[in-house]
């Protein structure tokens, strides 16, 4: 009979004291095997094989969450059936917005099922109170034993179940402690199988690591439909909730959100959300880019402070919100095809208003940004700068530049930096002037920085 590690589900011909996989003493143990042949076993949704042609798609109707924002980074609402992974930083506000949902779910469509594995009903009431949530379809249940969790659905028959934590879910007949390898892979493979058997759309919170991965086996993340993250800093009242996998909808869509004494509350236009601060008269060091977050682009304010070292040990380099390998980088591109001497200088860079990329966009920004850092000299008003940098100096052209060029416009930018290789590209009515540049210099030329 085979032995399995109740810790990280490694099997084994022979019994170790020692799991040769994950390390763990004295977790190895029988695993019994069913005697039923391939064919015996039933389908696990009780469906026949059937051409494609013949699958009917009137049945998905998607269900809406309540917010406009959160619908359009699923891309168009819940789907029934359909499994999203959530997770975030401890604090950052999953049970919250969470709770939101439930409660305008619960109000148009049906019965809403939230299973708390980490807190009292009584914590989740003090919550649900202090933002608003009181409608008498949302259930509250404070358990961990995943038969209970079952027979609470059976009994409420949710059209949306919110499980808070997947982590501290306990699969009754698998060995091992809760959040352990195993009984997250089975716990998770249960609901998954439950929510689609029953047409019930699901949030599973999951935990993270300290690197912002999902923790536990990474066969969760493949497992479900969907996985998002919520993100921010808690000194900050931003926060960004990204998907990262999405079967249903575009990958990498981003929303807005700003916590609030109420809540969460959704930003539909994050671009004014976050120049709503800039002074009207331009300050040296700082400059406005497009990026692009998912499929929407957004106009945020790039900052720079350039400033001697004084000749007290290395010159620092910080970035709050950017890639500082890249930003170290375009600094040594300055430095050979531009001429800056920065080697005696502390740079640091900033992305206003708490967001957070790695988009390459930004490159041609971070560049103006220090220069007009060092040179203390503003860039003109209402200008907007967008392109990547190559390693010879050269500007590369960029995805879904008319996109950022109307975005820009929106805005009221009246003249926009971009590269070369996009030459062609020009505002939909005409009141933003399009300046295609070849190389960094040529930028920094238009710019009034060369």
């Amino acid at each position: 009979m085979p032995f399995r590690c109740s810790e990280c589900g490694h099997r084994s011909i022979k019994w170790f004291g020692r799991c040769p996989d994950c390390g763990a003493w004295d977790t190895l143990s029988e695993e019994r095997t069913a005697e039923s042949g391939f064919g015996e076993r039933a389908s696990w949704l009780g469906e026949e094989v059937r051409s494609i042609n013949r699958v009917d798609l009137t049945e998905i109707e998607r269900v809406s969450t309540g917010m406009d924002e959160l619908d359009r980074l699923l891309g168009g609402g819940l789907i029934p059936g359909g499994v999203l992974l959530f997770g975030g930083e401890p604090g950052i506000g999953k049970s919250t917005l969470l709770l939101q949902v439930a409660q305008r779910v619960a109000g148009s469509v049906g019965n809403v099922l939230y299973v708390s594995g980490e807190e009292s009903e009584g914590q989740v009431k003090l919550r649900a109170s202090r933002i608003g949530v009181e409608h008498e379809r949302v259930f509250v249940l404070s358990e961990q034993s995943l038969s209970r969790i079952a027979a609470a659905i059976e009994q409420v028959a949710p059209v949306l179940l919110i499980v808070d934590s997947i982590q501290t879910t306990v699969h009754d007949r698998v060995d091992g402690e809760a959040g352990s390898l195993r009984q997250l892979r089975e716990a998770s493979n249960e609901l998954i199988q439950l929510a689609k058997s029953r047409r019930m759309a699901t949030f599973l919170v999951g935990h993270i690591t300290k690197d912002g991965a999902f923790a536990g086996p990474k066969s969760v993340e493949h497992l479900v439909d969907a996985a998002v993250y919520l993100e921010g800093s808690r000194g900050e009242d931003v926060r960004i909730l990204r998907s990262v996998k999405n079967r249903f909808g575009a990958t990498h869509e981003v929303v807005v959100f700003r916590m609030t004494a109420s809540g969460l509350v959704e930003i539909a236009d994050p671009s004014r959300f976050f120049l709503e601060e800039i002074e009207a008269e331009p300050r040296p060091g700082t400059a406005i880019v497009p990026i692009l977050e998912g499929t929407r682009p957004i106009l945020v304010e790039m900052q720079a402070l350039v400033s001697p070292t004084g000749g007290f040990g290395a010159p620092q380099r910080r970035c709050t919100g950017l890639d500082v390998n890249r930003v170290l980088l375009l600094l040594a591109v300055m430095e050979k095809h531009v001429g800056l001497q920065l080697g005696a200088a502390d740079v640091y860079l900033s992305l206003a208003g708490g967001l957070e990329t790695r988009e390459r966009g930004t490159d041609l920004g971070v560049v103006a940004a220090v220069c007009s850092s060092l040179r203390n000299r503003p860039l003109a008003a209402r200008t907007a700068i967008v392109g990547e940098v190559g390693l010879s100096g050269e500007v590369r052209a960029v995805r879904r530049l008319g996109e950022r060029i109307r975005e820009a416009e929106k805005m009221g930018m009246e003249r926009i930096i971009v590269p070369a290789a996009s030459r062609g590209t020009a505002s939909a009515s005409g009141r933003c002037a399009v300046i295609d540049v070849a190389r960094v210099g040529d930028a920094l030329e238009a710019l009034g920085l060369g």
